[in-house]
């Protein structure tokens, strides 16, 4: 048996000014057995993919795989070029008999809304008949499109995303049953008119685990063969943002299109629980005084990288800096002038830096200081924790600043901190700090969780804010909770 797959991965939002470049795609891209080499053994889809592959006896064949980092829309020439490469390996890969593609689910070029479901149509003409498994994001704004031309789609079950390897053993196992004729996929959606903020999704939340629970029970009921809830991705201004729900089964399309209907309603009942509470920097800083416990991580979810966020805001940095601020962390900013000064300068040195606020006014001016040179590193670590164990990563060439008793991590790349191993890089240990300023709406829950004193959520505005009434929606539809009140589902 043989399986053809790869990824052009996006999550775009709309609503940064940042467009994504070729360039951004070409830094993760690779073609062929490269696929393999850099995903076997690591907690990813792929890497999933690849480990149960072979135990089924699945011959892959790799095609392309580039997934550039979240910002806003990708120009319309980058998405084209990767797509036509993709299609022409893949017409080339020979006799094949099934597709598997890795995707994200909220891509959007300057000309396509939906990237997915063009990309998917497009392999779909290529293949005919044959089937094609499509793993999603939960924040897959996932559309009738990409539902049509896929045989079944798989959603990860979790935020952080912790369950990345299990999808890419489950995708797997689908394809290879689908291709033996051991079941015949059947699947329903809907689309639900409900947006949610990312902090609400996290599914090591009361609410969200209960969710998972119960759609687990929905798996294992007679005749399913996988269910998806995704969550969606509130910052694309796209038509099809939001919440929606999928149901595959074995053969028996009625089967699925009830379950699908119990599942959506019961996601619309409970709609209101999807409330937020954030707390203003002030108050973080006070809680943080009071508090005998460390550390105590404040998530900026609003310049997350992983969301389109710029990585370089300053409103905590500058709240801090004025309130003089003791024994603090800020992970990240994004900011490659300033990394340069300080390697200038030197380890032991003191720099004159405007550090941050060079990409969007939303997220504050640069800041202005003279701060110590502490570390200077290579901005290379590997993760440890429970999401993407394994993988390489890089912050490219990386500085700790320190001004008062804050610490500010520089680097050259935007990346979201998701791993204490971004601290520990470059040489900062979390537990022995009391604050810490994450840039990042949820993944970080995973690594940090077992070590945080107590984890804030911080309210500061940015393109990847959970203030959904802080947006100027232009495209999607309307009406959608919760930014209408008259809304039926």
């Amino acid at each position: 048996m043989r399986i053809a797959t790869g990824c052009i991965g996006h999550e775009t939002n709309t609503f940064s000014s940042v467009p994504t470049t070729i360039d951004d795609f070409k830094r993760s891209y690779r073609i062929g057995d490269e696929i393999i080499s850099a995903f076997r053994q690591t907690s990813t889809i792929t890497g999933g993919f690849i480990e149960n592959s072979e135990k089924l006896g699945i011959q892959i064949i790799p095609l392309l795989w580039t997934f550039a980092t979240p910002s806003g829309a990708v120009e319309q020439e980058a998405y084209d070029t990767l797509k036509g490469e993709f299609l022409d390996h893949l017409r080339n890969a020979g006799q094949i008999d099934g597709v598997f593609l890795d995707l994200h689910g909220a891509m959007a070029t300057e000309e396509i809304e939906d990237a997915e479901g063009d990309l998917i149509r497009s392999v779909r003409e290529i293949v005919g008949s044959l089937p094609i498994v499509v793993t999603l994001d939960l924040h897959a704004n996932i559309t009738a499109e990409m539902a049509k031309h896929s045989d079944t789609i798989i959603g990860f079950d979790t935020y952080p995303h912790v369950d990345c390897y299990d999808r890419g053993v489950e995708a797997a196992q689908v394809v290879s049953d689908i291709v033996r004729g051991n079941i015949r996929p059947t699947m329903a959606y809907r689309q639900l008119p409900f947006l949610t903020s990312p902090p609400a999704q996290c599914t090591m939340k009361p609410l969200m685990s209960g969710i998972v629970e119960r759609l687990h029970a929905l798996e294992a009921e007679p005749g399913v063969v996988t269910a998806t809830l995704s969550m969606g991705f509130p910052f694309a201004d796209i038509r099809d943002a939001g919440v929606s729900v999928l149901v595959t089964t074995d053969d028996d399309q009625q089967l699925a299109e009830t379950h699908a209907n119990e599942f959506a309603h019961y996601i619309w009942d409970i709609r209101d629980a999807f409330n937020l509470n954030l707390v203003s920097v002030e108050e973080a800083i006070e809680i943080a005084n009071q508090s005998e416990g460390q550390p105590i991580v404040l998530a900026e979810g609003s310049d997350n990288p992983g969301g389109g966020g710029p990585c370089d805001g300053t409103i905590i940095l500058r709240k801090f800096i004025d309130a003089d601020v003791q024994n603090a962390v800020i992970a990240i900013i994004a900011d490659p002038e300033s990394v340069s000064l300080a390697i200038d300068a030197g380890v032991g040195n003191t720099v004159a830096l405007n550090v941050g606020g060079k990409t969007i006014p939303l997220h504050g001016e640069p800041v202005a200081l003279t701060g110590y040179v502490k570390t200077i590193s290579d901005g290379a670590y590997i993760n440890k924790g429970p999401m993407a164990r394994g993988v390489r990563n890089s912050l490219g060439r990386a500085a700790v600043v320190k001004v008062g008793g804050v610490e500010i991590i520089l680097t050259e790349r935007r990346v979201q901190p998701i791993d204490a191993e971004v601290l520990r890089s470059v040489g900062i240990e979390p537990r022995d700090r009391k604050l810490i300023v994450l840039k990042s709406a949820v993944h970080f829950r995973a690594d940090y969780t077992p070590i945080a004193h107590e984890i804030l959520e911080v309210d500061t505005p940015g393109v990847h804010s959970p203030d959904l009434f802080s947006y100027d929606y232009q495209k999607v539809r309307r009406p959608i909770y919760p930014l209408d009140t008259a809304v039926e589902f």
